[in-house]
């Protein structure tokens, strides 16, 4: 017994002096920004790049009352995405930890324009949740929620699409913070029950992938309204026939929406993320050549069209009526109190449809080369009963 307790008494001695060095390093040991890990530094630079941004322009980017850079954030360096091993972490607009012996203020240029950044202690427990696989999430500490993210060197250095630093935090803290409320993915809303693989589905698709190509190719707003009623059309048309596709709408509200963000953010800031981008000039293709990738099995499966083509059908239509000064942000807002309308709803409203026009969707058809689009529905159809 006695062996046992001296046991413990020495672990838990060495356990306090581990604490106590860790925390002496953590106060004394790098705390100016030129001393910190080159991930660390390049971290700070994008993360001072987006809040100036959002500081001057967060109209450009969501709206007047979306700042970013006030929110709560930890960032945490990790090796990988989904890395275990945890390195070092920085908390932005965390009033909690500020006084807190695991917590060292970093002094950072002034012209970064930064709140003040403080370095975490490894053995915080209030953040002992960071320390699981997975690249993101929130915690909450003293009745405050606070997203937290892990960067690792390949955003930095090379990263994969839409895993650059800045469009992988803006994605996820849109849906932690602007999206909190919102419903529309409530009760598996996205969940799409027998869906049609069927050659009408995918040419009726097609044709939205036409006529979204088309509008945005275009700068003038009344030709792209224009284009929007005839998607409008089409795409009303494909629903009425199978009603359970309007779970497509959920995702581009939800996922549509964070994605907007990123290209807005792009935009404003000189990168090249675009609608659909790939790592080459001219850094995007369009949804046709997207659509032809996937039926001439060079690209994604047939399943890719059904949630993941949302992300940018509901972005394109978001930066589409922004080019064509249709009204959205406000209406798409949504809560429990507030219910809010769809990219699809939102057009749906704006042009008054009420009905089928088919002598209207004939007319479609016929300038977009239908009877092509079958074609590639029949192969699409086929393509997915091979994969089964």
């Amino acid at each position: 017994m006695k062996k046992l307790v001296k046991v413990i008494l020495i672990s838990l001695v060495v356990f306090v002096g581990i604490l106590l060095v860790s925390i002496m390093l953590n106060k004394n040991y790098h705390t100016k920004f030129e001393s910190l890990n080159e991930t660390d530094q390049s971290m700070l630079r994008e993360l001072s790049t987006i809040y100036n941004h959002f500081e001057e322009s967060s109209d450009k980017l969501w709206n007047e009352d979306y700042h970013f850079e006030k929110k709560p954030l930890i960032l945490i360096r990790s090796n990988k995405s989904n890395g275990f091993i945890r390195k070092e972490a920085y908390a932005m607009n965390v009033k909690q930890i500020e006084n807190s012996i695991f917590a060292k203020e970093i002094e950072v240029p002034k012209s970064f324009h930064l709140p003040k950044v403080y370095r975490l202690n490894h053995f915080d427990l209030r953040t002992i949740s960071t320390w699981a696989p997975g690249n993101f999430g929130t915690l909450n500490i003293n009745n405050t929620e606070i997203f937290h993210l892990k960067y690792y060197p390949k955003m930095f250095s090379d990263p994969d699409l839409y895993f650059d630093f800045s469009s992988f935090l803006l994605h996820e803290s849109f849906h932690a913070y602007k999206q909190k409320k919102w419903t529309y993915d409530a009760n598996d809303a996205e969940y799409i029950p027998d869906y049609p693989i069927n050659k009408e589905n995918y040419a009726l698709m097609g044709l939205e992938f036409k006529l979204l190509d088309k509008a945005m190719m275009n700068n003038n707003s009344e030709t792209i309204k224009q284009v929007l009623y005839d998607w409008t059309l089409v795409r009303n048309y494909r629903y009425t026939k199978w009603p359970q596709l309007i779970g497509e709408t959920k995702t581009e509200a939800i996922e549509g929406s964070a994605r907007y963000l990123e290209y807005r953010y792009s935009q404003l800031a000189g990168g090249n993320l675009r609608v659909l981008a790939k790592k080459q000039e001219p850094y995007h293709v369009t949804f046709m050549q997207a659509f032809d990738f996937i039926v001439s099995g060079q690209a994604e499966s047939p399943r890719f069209l059904e949630r993941s083509m949302r992300y940018e059908t509901g972005s394109a239509l978001e930066l589409m009526m922004d080019k064509a000064n249709i009204p959205w942000k406000e209406a798409i807002e949504d809560s429990s109190t507030k219910l809010g309308k769809t990219q699809y709803e939102i057009l749906i409203e704006y042009f008054k449809i009420n009905d089928i026009s088919e002598n209207k969707i004939k007319e479609i058809k016929e300038d977009y080369d239908y009877e092509t689009l079958l074609e590639q529905g029949e192969k699409l159809v086929k393509i997915s009963s091979e994969m089964g």
